[in-house]
């Protein structure tokens, strides 16, 4: 909760440019092949991370929601939503977004399920397809484009079935993301 504060404040301050807001909504996807094994148990197979955005835009931020799901292999699912801030400077944007709940599920492993929260700080760029305009109040693109972004995400391990760890498990990555997307 402490981290969604700065985002919400940050938020309020940029309530007057909202008269030339805008709604975008992407959906990115990356996949790749692993293979992760310990005492011949982990994942195998690929790993598709997917992240959907819904996102009101101003001439230069944007502030909305994402929502992820990582499967990797076929014994790993996980899940993470929450909202985002976005500072865009056309066709670059960055942001930060930081999920509320990730969970994440195992069936392979005496694991069942983890739970905690994540940050990521991502740097990515659009580009219009088609028809598409380049509008500032539009968060930079009305209609169809394509986007591409790197984040780093940082994973915080609260519980473990249901249990509160001793000290929480820090996972961090980076992944890129190809896009495609619509501005309203």
């Amino acid at each position: 909760m402490r981290r969604f504060l700065p985002v919400l404040y940050v938020s309020m301050l940029m309530l007057p440019a909202a008269a030339e807001a805008g709604v975008s909504a992407t959906l990115g996807v990356m996949a790749l092949s692993n293979s992760t094994k310990q005492g011949g148990q982990g994942t195998e197979g690929s790993t598709v991370l997917s992240q959907t955005n819904l996102t009101w835009h101003g001439s230069w931020w944007g502030l909305g929601l994402f929502a992820q799901r990582d499967t990797q292999g076929k014994s790993e699912v996980d899940t993470a939503y929450g909202p985002r801030l976005e500072l865009t400077w056309n066709p670059f944007f960055f942001e930060y977004g930081y999920a509320m709940r990730l969970n994440r599920s195992f069936t392979d492993r005496a694991i069942a399920e983890q739970e905690g929260t994540a940050s990521m700080l991502t740097l990515g760029t659009r580009f219009g397809l088609g028809a598409a305009k380049v509008t500032p109040g539009q968060g930079g693109i009305a209609g169809l484009f394509l986007q591409f972004t790197y984040t780093m995400r940082t994973q915080t391990i609260k519980t473990q079935d249901g249990k509160t760890l001793d000290e929480p498990i820090v996972q961090a990555d980076g992944y890129p993301l190809f896009g495609i997307g619509y501005g309203f």
